[in-house]
């Protein structure tokens, strides 16, 4: 029996570590038994959780260790946010990062080239993967392709309905003053609910 009125929050922020992704993941887990998601549901919301919180962490702590930013006032800050909803009908959830995000370079290469040799092949290849697609990805809120994804996200893909990636760029968005933790990843997923 479903209970459609029952809404559960989620709202944390953590310090790059791969040790707050059990914590989460287990929070998660009770949150979904009590709104009475399905095993099968349980684990394909767990599955995609999981994969973006790892990746979200591994992309801050890269850029961390790029950055050599070892003080130890950095040792107690904030990194990742963590939030989700579920309710009857549907599980909504956002993770924050401030990692370099996604490979800018490569997404801006995806667009057919006209000067190449291959290029009916490029346009088709395009249109193909942009149909089959469930995810938008924006720079400074304008919408850019994106094809050639990395595994984590194809798992993804399978089991959300929509994913929608910001990537965060301090430069345009906001006053250079701003602190270099200002830049990264908002990566949104949503999913209406399968079984009842």
């Amino acid at each position: 029996m479903a209970h459609s009125s029952q809404e559960i929050g989620y709202l944390d922020s953590f310090s790059a570590d791969t040790s707050v992704v059990p914590a989460v993941i287990t929070r998660l887990i009770d949150d979904l038994n009590k709104v009475h998601y399905k095993k099968d549901e349980i684990d394909e919301i767990v599955l995609s959780m999981d994969e973006a919180i790892t990746n979200a962490i591994q992309e801050t702590l890269k850029k961390r260790s790029q950055t050599d930013q070892t003080t130890d006032e950095n040792m107690d800050r904030r990194d990742i946010t963590i939030r989700y909803t579920i309710t009857g009908e549907e599980f909504d959830a956002t993770i924050i990062d401030h990692g370099k995000g996604l490979d800018l370079f490569n997404i801006f290469h995806i667009v057919p080239d006209c000067t190449s040799s291959d290029y009916k092949t490029q346009i088709i290849s395009y249109a193909t993967e942009s149909e089959k697609c469930k995810i938008k990805v924006r720079i400074n809120g304008r919408e850019i392709p994106l094809r050639g994804i990395g595994a984590g996200l194809k798992i993804i893909i399978n089991f959300m309905d929509a994913i929608t990636i910001d990537l965060i760029d301090k430069e345009k968005v906001l006053s250079s003053s701003v602190s270099e933790h200002t830049d990264g990843t908002i990566f949104n997923m949503k999913r209406s609910r399968r079984h009842r």
